[in-house]
């Protein structure tokens, strides 16, 4: 947790509002996409829920995106 801090510190203002907006758009679009997928999957077939897929594969790419958002894979400048 000591380096999520230090690593979020060295963040403008300006950029943690600007990649908390794209993160904000990434989720916006993941549940766009689902609310889509889930009503087309119970049309198409209701036995297999297949839109499960979709999910699980992307919610580790918005999670990594909010790490990313949040200055995790940063590095800081002034130590390394």
């Amino acid at each position: 947790m000591y380096l999520c801090e230090g690593a979020a510190v060295s963040l403008s203002p300006e950029e943690r509002v600007r990649r908390r907006q794209v993160v904000r758009k990434h989720v916006l679009v993941a549940l766009l996409v689902l609310l889509v997928l889930i009503p087309l999957n119970f049309i198409v077939s209701r036995q297999y829920p297949w839109w499960l897929w979709a999910l699980i594969a992307w919610m580790p790419l918005i999670a990594a995106h909010t790490a990313w958002a949040k200055g995790l894979f940063d590095r800081n400048r002034e130590g390394l």
